[in-house]
């Protein structure tokens, strides 16, 4: 056989075997369909023959979680706050939530009110005249109850709450606006006293931004309103386009209006007054708390004669006066202890100068004249009245339970204290 006869035979044989393999695939194929297409429905007729799984009644769905409103920190303002209620939705945070707690008012010899030696004092009360921010810290309050209506035992303290029991709301009243809530936790200090402390942190807002009105700070504890001060603050301008600042607010209230007595320890008659510098030239925006130089000078009269004077020279037993200095947009407590007047004698060694104190508190007509002097020696007087009945300052109307019928509006002097109105 030749070599092209072999190579003609072998071509056929590979095409025949070719042939023989395509074969054979299209028909395996073919019964994998035929088994596919009977599993299939077998499969479908088993699914239809099966019944369907019936539905949960309704009553048993769970229905979705609502999302807990964010709060923001300061409720909005409505008419519903008349009666100490907040338009804070269900569901948020209770500890911006106004306390349900009913406390029982009833066993307390007196309704509570809020000192206001604490009220005014540099520690509680800051603000800044340059923006209108302001806070209250530290404050003292009387006769807090000590339990609930229910006979449980109550405690201030944030960390026994998940509310807390004690809150003031800061109120624009000329426009019927609640501008804050600040929240306080409370401690025991002398009884019947308790301590507030603002509480900060988390959503807690101790700050609130006020402008030119009239203002009301409102004190509750658990579901009643047991206490109101009011203020106002005054806005004064400054036209030139180079000023640091522009607009200021300068606080107003009681403070301007009252003295105070109190003794010391040896029975010193201490006498305490409230001055303040208004100014809008200032250096710059952080330095608004600038300083004012100020010589101050007080007299005390019984019956029209004077009794008593704060400063005496140290040779010839003049009157004198003293230094001191004014803050800006910042009310100043001042501290005077007083001489006996007139002294022993004048000249040298006239002898040493004799304190006026409590048991020299005759009874009498009291007039206390204070002398403020500024830089240009302009002097300014302030009068401050009060009497003294065996041996015991008479109280003012305001701060004589007896004669008081607003307990919202109660003047709190604690003990030892004596508030004295000025201009009597």
């Amino acid at each position: 056989m030749s070599h092209q006869t072999k190579k003609t035979a072998l071509y056929l044989f590979l095409m025949f075997v070719c042939t023989g393999l395509s074969a054979q695939i299209n028909l395996n194929k073919a019964k994998d369909l035929v088994k596919d297409k009977s599993s299939n429905e077998k499969s479908s007729s088993e699914k239809s023959a099966k019944p369907e799984p019936k539905a949960a009644p309704a009553r048993e769905r769970p229905a979705p979680e609502a999302a807990e409103p964010r709060s923001s920190g300061t409720e909005k303002s409505d008419n519903r706050f008349d009666k100490g209620k907040t338009t804070r939705q269900a569901g948020g945070d209770d500890r911006y939530k106004p306390s349900s707690v009913e406390l029982d008012f009833a066993s307390e010899p007196f309704a509570p009110a809020v000192s206001w030696a604490s009220l005014l004092s540099e520690n509680c009360w800051y603000f800044n005249p340059t923006t209108g921010e302001m806070k209250l810290n530290h404050l003292m309050v009387s006769f807090l109850p000590k339990k609930t209506v229910s006979g449980d035992a109550v405690r201030y303290e944030s960390y026994h709450n998940p509310t807390p029991l004690l809150r003031m709301e800061v109120w624009d009243t000329q426009n019927n606006v609640l501008k804050n809530t600040m929240h306080y936790s409370g401690s025991d200090a002398t009884l019947p006293f308790t301590e507030l402390e603002v509480i900060e942190g988390y959503e807690y807002k101790p700050y609130v931004k006020l402008t030119e009105g009239s203002y009301e700070l409102r004190f509750w504890a658990g579901t009643k309103h047991f206490y109101t001060h009011s203020f106002k603050i005054e806005k004064q301008n400054n036209p030139d386009p180079y000023a640091p600042v522009h607009d200021f607010y300068f606080l107003k209230g009681p403070w301007q209006d009252w003295g105070r007595v109190e003794f010391g320890p040896d029975g010193h008659f201490i006498f305490h007054f409230y001055a303040t510098h208004e100014t809008t030239t200032i250096p710059n925006q952080a330095r608004w708390d600038i300083a004012k130089p100020i010589k101050y000078q007080l007299k005390m009269y019984r019956d029209g004669k004077m009794v008593a004077v704060h400063t005496l020279q140290h040779i010839e037993n003049q009157l004198d006066w003293s230094d001191s200095r004014l803050t800006n947009g910042t009310w100043k407590k001042f501290d005077a202890t007083f001489h006996s007047y007139p002294p022993a004698g004048k000249g040298q060694g006239a002898g040493t100068r004799e304190w006026f104190l409590k048991d020299h508190m005759k009874d009498g007509a009291y007039k206390v004249e204070v002398l403020l002097k500024d830089e240009a020696g302009a002097i300014t007087t302030n009068t401050y009245t009060f009497t003294v009945k065996g041996g015991q300052i008479l109280p003012a109307p305001e701060a004589d339970r007896s004669k008081n019928t607003d307990p919202l509006h109660f003047l709190e002097q604690g003990p030892g204290r004596f508030y004295v109105k000025k201009g009597g």
